[in-house]
């Protein structure tokens, strides 16, 4: 065996050796969480088969053994495509998830709603986003739900605004209910709590309470009790 052919194994043994160790240590160890056993069985037996083809490629010209380098590199294609047709559907939820995490900043301890799913994001699983709602459960949302449904997304931080229109007639103390709706707001724990006159009509006044609010989940339960109290002062006689 002369020095060029003794070169030329070492090469391609190294670079087989290599591929295998590189793509055992990244491509196998993230899809090894997300895809099942016989998925995980085809994806090794489709790297083994691509160091072969590697090794082949190298060495191949040596014996004119083109045909068995062909025949391998085909397997391979054959055993990738296997893998992407069988869990076409995990693999496009794990894409997506990657880039979806970044593009949208998703984080642990946001609020998220997406269509009729309200919750805080619980931990940000391989191929859902893990969501607790308002009755402690835990639901998966699907990252490429994301991508086809509108959705809205609170940082703790930012706080979350209660926007309530309220109509008044005329005939009552407008400056009083506002003052009210305030002093409300700030008891059921409102920042930056507002209320303002929207407009005027013919038939009376609408005013808007507004606030920002720590925990979305209470949107529903502000919203009835400042609506309970303001119409509760309503119903009190006007002073002179």
């Amino acid at each position: 065996m002369d020095v060029q052919v003794y070169i030329t194994y070492i090469v391609a043994t190294a670079a087989s050796i290599m591929l295998y160790v590189i793509s055992s240590v990244t491509l196998f160890k993230q899809l090894a969480r997300v895809l099942g056993r016989e998925m995980l069985i085809v994806l090794r037996i489709a790297m083994i088969l691509l160091s072969i083809s590697v090794f082949l490629a190298f060495t191949s010209y040596l014996y004119g053994a083109h045909e068995i380098f062909v025949l391998i590199f085909t397997l391979f294609i054959v055993s990738f495509l296997v893998i992407v047709m069988g869990a076409r559907h995990v693999l496009e939820e794990y894409v997506t998830g990657i880039f979806a995490s970044k593009a949208y900043d998703l984080r642990v301890g946001d609020y998220i709603e997406v269509g009729s799913i309200k919750g805080y994001i619980t931990a940000l699983d391989d191929t859902s986003i893990i969501v607790k709602d308002s009755r402690k459960g835990l639901i998966h949302i699907p990252y490429t739900m994301l991508t086809h449904t509108p959705f809205k997304r609170v940082k703790p931080e930012e706080g979350y605004e209660i926007r309530i229109q309220v109509f008044l007639p005329h005939e009552v103390d407008v400056e009083r209910i506002l003052e009210d709706a305030r002093k409300i707001a700030r008891e059921l724990g409102l920042d930056d709590a507002k209320a303002d006159i929207e407009s005027i009509e013919r038939s009376g006044v609408v005013i808007l309470v507004r606030g920002l609010t720590r925990d979305p989940r209470r949107e529903d339960e502000i919203k009835y009790s400042i609506l309970d109290k303001l119409y509760r002062s309503l119903s009190q006689p006007r002073t002179s």
